[in-house]
């Protein structure tokens, strides 16, 4: 259906499909558990391409229901909106289902004024915002609809890696001190933190790429948690990462800085997919160079341990970010410091 942004009209849509999609299964829909509200970016996705956001989404349909609003920046004089629905059975034979609504917000500007959205967000749910594209040159556009709603929202769902896509030509490849120093991948982070700053912590904060780049501070930690290793963590004295993109290698140095409190010469050797592995040498005084890392087959921690690694898709790490709206704190205290004087 496409109409204008009328909530009363839009609400009595969405029963009239819920209704529908529900006839199938015996035992009936499963309420709905969160308000998830999607910030995209129009032409992000090239044609015949596929899209990652509507991938992790089809990953999360049959497990968790849900009402999708996806509000997306249209060349049109008008806002127009579309209500639709699709289920998927659970175990139980209950429909799953997500009811959506899509809203092309145009010149008028009411598609992306909160106050014409809120009405549609489930009272008493958790509701979840998430940027999946950038913010790109509508950066102003999306950072004064996430500060109008900052009291609605409980938390805000980033793609720092795809932030930076939007500002940065070129990468960190070469060796410097501290991290997250190019101009793109700072200016992401920087852009995060000044975000988080400016509401005030009125929502919790994620990043899909600090996510992505956990098995890096996993292995790095489990390298020196033994006693025997413990001293050489002040004995750093260079880092180089093969594997990674450069924004994971970026959080993953800024990391290394704000956990040991001191700078360090670092590289990112030769950027890859984590997918496919990588590879952490640490150059130690007085000591032999540490290496640690993963490929498909698992991990390798001192030449010792082999465990079971699996890269989480966008999806699984969607489904576990609407799960829960506990704080992380290490990443809470990794952004303060981003784009900070001494990073």
């Amino acid at each position: 259906m496409s109409a204008l942004l009328n909530p009363r009209v839009i609400e009595q849509e969405i029963a009239r499909i819920r209704e529908k999609e529900s006839n199938p299964y015996s035992s009936g829909t499963k309420t709905n558990l969160f308000t998830l509200v999607i910030f995209r970016q129009e032409g992000a996705v090239l044609p015949g391409q596929p899209d990652p956001a509507e991938t992790a989404l089809q990953y999360m349909l049959g497990k968790r229901p849900a009402r999708i609003i996806t509000i997306t920046r249209a060349r049109a004089p008008q806002t127009e909106v579309w209500v639709s629905g699709r289920c998927f059975p659970d175990k139980r034979n209950r429909g799953v289902c997500f009811e959506e609504v899509r809203i092309e917000s145009g010149d008028d500007g009411v598609g992306i004024d909160p106050g014409a959205w809120a009405p549609l967000l489930i009272r008493d749910l958790p509701v979840f915002a998430w940027i999946p594209d950038g913010l790109g040159t509508d950066e102003g556009t999306w950072e004064g609809a996430l500060l109008k709603a900052a009291g609605l929202i409980d938390k805000l769902l980033v793609d720092s890696a795809r932030l930076a896509a939007d500002d940065a030509g070129g990468g960190a490849k070469s060796a410097g001190y501290g991290g997250a120093k190019s101009a793109g991948y700072g200016g992401a982070l920087s852009a995060l933190r000044e975000l988080k700053e400016r509401t005030t912590g009125a929502f919790l904060l994620s990043d899909f790429s600090w996510r992505r780049s956990r098995i890096l501070r996993e292995q790095t930690a489990r390298a020196f948690d033994p006693p025997g290793m413990r001293p050489f963590l002040a004995a750093v004295q260079s880092v180089r990462l093969y594997g990674g993109s450069e924004f994971e290698a970026s959080l993953f140095f800024l990391w290394l800085r704000v956990r040991l409190e001191r700078q360090l010469l670092v590289e990112h050797a030769a950027p890859g997919t984590l997918a496919e592995g990588f590879r952490v040498t640490f150059k130690l005084t007085g000591a032999p160079d540490l290496d640690i890392g993963c490929t498909k087959g698992g991990c390798l921690s001192r030449g010792e341990e082999k465990g079971a690694y699996r890269f989480p898709s966008d999806g699984e790490i969607l489904l576990e970010e609407v799960d829960t709206l506990s704080r992380d704190p290490v990443f809470v205290e990794v952004l303060a410091h981003a784009g900070r004087p001494d990073d």
